[in-house]
């Protein structure tokens, strides 16, 4: 008898375990007492053009798998067609302008340099994209000129203007990064010369462009990889080709400047694709509507919520346990002190759900100052009615899946 019920528990057990670990569909919720497919969430966004899908850190998979769904799920259902990553924008495009010439795992190395979004999760939704064909499009918005894939086409699109000044350009580019050395030394001038450096550099390889009109024949660019590459010129230059000394590291300088010139971005493509429903894809802090006590950026977020009204929604994402994928390594967490918003949200018993805050009934711990991790483990307090217009809960995201990984 006692060997039975040994059995008995241990099968029990497994059982209990096993269902623990079946994938829980994501659900909606606009109260935290009923739980419902993301059905209703169409009525919610039925009036609006831009979602913004934030990431409280850059490093956790299951956030990337679950914002994949809500892509397709946008798509879909609600028409949405433009998706904006926080990305190079020279990368993106560039990438998409070849697509049709890449298989899904090259797209996804090639259309951002980031580690984080070269994963199994983000090609997943390059294969749904590329299903679509060509009707839900991939691009990116952000500014900084740390790309790969644009540097290697603008070397391969300007070698047979120039071959001698294409031997310079991943130099050139590279040499950006010494900027950031430069202000942490306290060295002005040396500042300067290295900005104004690269803003020659950028303009020389305009004027070579003058003129040139792109076949898409051979070996030579097509005329959209030209405007393009013309296009992030323009960016870098309006970005960085007068930025004065202390805008490139210090805070909250550095952060007012960069969100400032994405927000340009954003609203470029917004006028460029009058049409188009915008899904932005970001981290936590470029999306919010509102900025966080005792923190001066104004972030992305802020512009677009003034400008667009109750047609931005904002999705802030919030994951209670789990593992952070980051350059350095990784780490663990666990939000088990009533202080984070985590922690309160786990104690509704649903391990996946999307919440609207716009019509949210009660004044509960949502309406109240709590911690949230933010991007590799920083931490900050915010109001989560305040900050967002929605919330994403998961219980638990481990890493990424990186392309190169064997499972």
């Amino acid at each position: 008898m006692r060997r039975s019920i040994f059995f008995f528990f241990v099968v029990l057990g497994g059982l209990m375990h096993a269902q623990k670990n079946i994938a829980q569909p994501l659900q909606f919720s606009s109260d935290l007492e009923r739980f419902e497919s993301l059905t209703p969430l169409k009525e919610v966004l039925k009036d609006v053009d831009i979602v913004a899908l934030g990431e409280n850190t850059h490093g956790l998979g299951k956030v990337f798998q679950t914002k994949v769904e809500l892509v397709k799920f946008l798509h879909a259902e609600l028409g949405f067609d433009l998706v904006l990553f926080e990305s190079g924008y020279g990368d993106a495009a560039l990438a998409w302008a070849n697509w049709e010439n890449m298989s899904t795992e090259e797209f996804t190395q090639n259309f951002s340099s980031n580690f984080y979004y070269r994963s199994k999760e983000i090609m997943d939704l390059v294969n749904y994209a590329k299903s679509r064909n060509g009707k839900l499009k991939l691009q990116g918005f952000d500014c900084q000129p740390q790309q790969q894939y644009l540097i290697k086409r603008m070397q391969e699109v300007i070698a047979p203007i120039d071959p001698d000044f294409a031997t310079t350009v991943p130099q050139a580019m590279v040499d950006f990064n010494r900027l950031y050395q430069h202000e942490k030394n306290g060295d002005s001038l040396t500042f300067y010369a290295q900005r104004d450096s690269f803003a020659s550099f950028l303009k020389k390889y305009d004027q070579l462009l003058d003129g040139i009109s792109g076949t898409g024949k051979g070996n030579q660019p097509s005329q959209k990889e030209i405007e393009i590459i013309q296009q992030s010129n323009r960016i870098f230059l309006d970005t960085y080709g007068s930025m004065p000394f202390g805008k490139l590291m210090l805070w909250p300088q550095a952060a007012n400047h960069r969100d400032a010139a994405m927000l340009k971005i954003v609203e470029k493509y917004k006028e460029t694709h009058p049409g188009a429903k915008i899904i932005i894809w970001a981290q936590n802090s470029h999306i919010e509507n509102h900025g966080k006590p005792h923190n001066p950026v104004i972030w992305m977020g802020h512009g677009l919520k003034k400008k667009y009204g109750a047609s931005y929604y904002s999705i802030g994402t919030v994951v209670y346990s789990g593992t952070n994928q980051n350059y350095n390594g990784s780490f663990s967490f666990e939000h088990k002190d009533p202080e984070y918003l985590a922690y309160h949200l786990n104690k509704v018993g649903n391990s996946n759900f999307i919440l609207d805050l716009r019509d949210y009934p009660k004044t509960d711990f949502t309406a109240k100052l709590h911690l949230g991790m933010e991007n590799n483990g920083s931490k900050a307090y915010f109001i989560a009615q305040d900050r967002f217009d929605g919330i994403l809960f998961l219980s638990h995201s481990g890493p990424p899946h990186a392309l190169n990984e064997n499972n």
